[in-house]
Formats: structure tokens, C-alpha cells, sequence
């Protein structure tokens, strides 16, 4: 007769293989051989150098850009509850079992956020212990800050999620992501000057954890979200995989909204042909496409936060490199787009197709350019380089952009 504890491991052992036959799918033996072992085999050289000798690049990057990497690791990822659509044939019937259920995936979540975050201070070892001033005690210390703060931050935007829907949950988010970097900030400076009162903002972190977990663990009709929520954790890699390949997944069906931008779908161009016709289409379905919104917008905050956490005399180099990864990441979201079932149903030429790409790309990626080179010049108060640079930045997005493949 099968437990709950039993169901629970099986559910475990079933992810962990399927995840890996989806790793097998994507690493053969060539790619094992010739990309992935070089690899590990060049970063444990690296790593070791590390401890005989810190890299001389450390000297350009701020104890800031080490609270920047601590918030986006307690940021990224959440607390897995691993139910299925038809448990609710079996397990709604029975409170004890999907308590149970619940309370051994919060236990399972947190031994996995213990074992990233041990990874990750294994390999910041050297530099926090050889070039940033910490001991060997304050790196526990500081390991135990990131594992309970990551397992909050996880609590937190699922409950989140389950209270606040559409842009009232993005603000409420942004909200706490702010908040959160400025203690992250302040704990990092606290520890390493050892001050106590570092030990008592643990104490309320830990606190905030254990009613975080509490409040999850007993928290009820959460039941179909939980479902969703896993399945899209449990594909992620998936999905990952086929959207490297060039294959378009779909996405899922929400209710439908009025969108924010484009409500009444008026033309975008007067001129109307189909190149036209192509780059409007694929412009109003990523304006409108709330997932990638938020991702251009968070790779634009990300890339403004680390253009004021460096030096200013790394503002134009930053900016520069910034403008062509926007470029690259609008080109996945053109290929996404032009794969479309729907877009698809149009027989596009092939010259159609490549002069559409150019026009596309280059226009989604220009108002992120722009806006990084308003935030160089404002921290660099250097107007001649904004006037030199952002036109250097476009031009390379531009050739990037034409030298895309569709």
C-alpha cells in the first residue's frame, strides 16, 4: 500500500529522471565531449587559480556588484508544490494527504535552495575570502543570510502571486524587490564591518521565514494555481531547450484583457506593404505578449543597476555591451513571434521575411539603447560621449540586427 511519503519520493524520482532525459536530449556524447567537459574541465583550472591568485579584474568590480549578485540568486526561483491535475480525483478527497504533500515539497524546496546556495558560495570562496576582506566565519555567516533570505523571497512572490493578479502584483513585486535590495545592501556592509546588528536582522529573517512556511504549509484552495505553477517549473527546461532549437512552444490560454499598449489595433505604418504588414504584426504581438515585456524590462533594469554599481569610466564600454545583448534578446523574441501558428497561415517570402526581421529588430531594440545611454550620461554627466556613443551602440544593434538569420 502506497504513503504519502512513498507517493512524495516517487514524484521526486520521477522529476529528477525526466529532467534528465530532457538534459540527455539536448548533450549527446559530441556535445559531452568536444563542449561540456572542456568546459568544466577549463573552469576547475580557473577556479583553483582563484585561490593562488585573485584575478586582476576583481579591482574593477565593487562590493555592490556582490550585493547585486545576492539579490537576483535570492530572487530567481520559487517553492515547487508537487501536485498534479489528477490528484483532484484522489488527494482533494483526503485534507491529511495533500497537507502532507504540501508540507514535505516546502521541506524539499528548502533542502534544494540550501544546496544552490552552498554551490554559490563555493565558488564566490576565493574572491570574498582573498579580495573582498571576509573571514572564514562571516562566509558561513553570509551563506546562512543567502539561504534564508532566498527561501523568503520565494515564499513571499508565491504568496504573492496567489493575492494580487496582473499590474497591482508587478507593483506590489517591484515594491519588495527594492526594499529587499536595499537590506540586502545594508547586511553585506553590516557583516563585513562586524557589526551585531547584522546577527539581529538574521534573527528577524529567520522569524519571517518560519511564518512564511507556516502560513504556506496551512494555507488552503491554492489547489489549480499550485498545478500550474508546476507544470511551468517542471517544463522550464523544456521549454528552454525547444525555444533554442527554433521551435515555437505555445503559450498558454489567460483570460483575455484589453492589452496596455495598442487597445484598438490601428496602424502602426501608413505606407502599407508586407514588410509593413510583417514587422506591425510581430511588434503589436510582443507589445502585447506580457511575458516578454517584462523581460526587456527587467534586462533593462539589470543593465542600468550594474551601469551605476561599476565605475563611470566603464559606463560607455557597459552601455555599449548592453546595446548588443538587447539586440540579441529581441532576436529571439522575433523568431518566437514570426513562428506564430497564426503568422504562419500567410505565405511570406523569403525577402519579406529578412527585411521585416531587420526593420523589427532594429525598433525594439532602440528604445532600450537609448534609455541606457540617458542613464551613462547621467551618471557620467559626459554629454559629448552620450552624442559619441549611443550612435556607435546603434549602428553596431543595426548591423547586428541586418546580420540576423530568420
Amino acid at each position: 500500500m502506497i504513503t504519502v511519503a512513498g507517493l512524495f519520493f516517487q514524484r521526486i524520482v520521477s522529476d529528477w529522471k525526466y529532467q534528465y532525459q530532457v538534459w540527455r536530449s539536448a548533450v549527446d556524447w559530441i556535445v559531452a565531449l568536444y563542449i561540456v567537459i572542456p568546459f568544466s574541465a577549463g573552469f576547475m583550472y580557473y577556479y583553483l587559480s582563484w585561490w593562488r591568485a585573485v584575478p586582476w579584474w576583481l579591482d574593477y568590480i565593487p562590493l555592490n556588484a556582490l550585493s547585486g549578485i545576492i539579490l537576483l540568486f535570492a530572487w530567481l526561483g520559487t517553492i515547487r508544490i508537487f501536485v498534479e491535475d489528477a490528484d483532484q480525483l484522489f488527494l482533494l478527497q483526503r485534507k491529511v494527504w495533500i497537507g502532507r504533500i504540501i508540507k514535505y515539497s516546502l521541506g524539499y524546496s528548502v533542502i534544494y535552495n540550501l544546496g544552490a546556495t552552498t554551490l554559490l558560495m563555493i565558488i564566490l570562496a576565493p574572491f570574498l575570502l582573498l579580495h573582498y576582506g571576509f573571514s572564514l566565519i562571516g562566509v558561513v555567516w553570509l551563506t546562512v543570510f543567502i539561504f534564508v533570505l532566498k527561501n523568503c523571497m520565494s515564499l513571499i512572490k508565491q504568496l504573492l502571486e496567489l493575492r494580487f493578479k496582473g499590474w497591482a502584483k508587478r507593483i506590489v513585486r517591484l515594491v519588495i524587490f527594492l526594499t529587499t535590495s536595499v537590506y540586502v545592501s545594508q547586511c553585506v556592509d553590516l557583516l563585513l564591518s562586524g557589526k551585531g546588528l547584522f546577527y539581529l536582522l538574521i534573527l528577524v529573517l529567520l522569524i519571517l521565514l518560519s511564518t512564511l512556511l507556516y502560513k504556506r504549509a496551512n494555507l488552503r484552495g491554492t489547489f489549480f494555481d499550485d498545478v500550474a505553477r508546476e507544470q511551468t517549473a517542471k517544463l522550464r527546461l523544456a521549454r528552454y531547450m525547444l525555444q533554442s532549437a527554433g521551435t515555437y512552444v505555445k503559450r498558454p490560454r489567460f483570460s483575455r484583457k484589453r492589452p496596455l499598449l495598442f487597445r484598438n489595433s490601428n496602424l502602426i505604418f501608413k505606407e502599407r506593404t508586407p514588410v509593413n504588414g510583417l514587422v506591425e504584426m510581430c511588434l503589436k504581438s510582443e507589445l502585447r505578449n506580457e511575458k516578454d515585456v517584462m523581460v526587456y524590462l527587467r534586462m533593462m533594469g539589470l543593465s542600468s543597476l550594474a551601469i551605476l554599481v561599476f565605475p563611470p569610466d566603464y559606463g560607455w564600454l557597459l552601455c555599449f555591451v548592453f546595446s548588443i545583448m538587447i539586440t540579441n534578446v529581441v532576436g529571439l523574441f522575433w523568431q518566437e513571434a514570426i513562428k506564430n501558428p497564426f503568422v504562419c497561415l500567410f505565405p511570406w517570402s523569403a525577402e519579406t521575411k529578412i527585411a521585416a526581421m531587420k526593420k523589427a529588430i532594429f525598433r525594439m531594440a532602440l528604445p532600450g539603447q537609448l534609455i541606457l545611454g540617458v542613464v551613462v550620461v547621467a551618471k557620467t554627466h559626459s554629454w559629448l560621449g552620450g552624442l559619441v556613443m549611443v550612435p556607435i551602440a546603434v549602428l553596431t544593434s543595426y548591423y547586428i540586427a541586418i546580420r540576423q538569420k530568420h
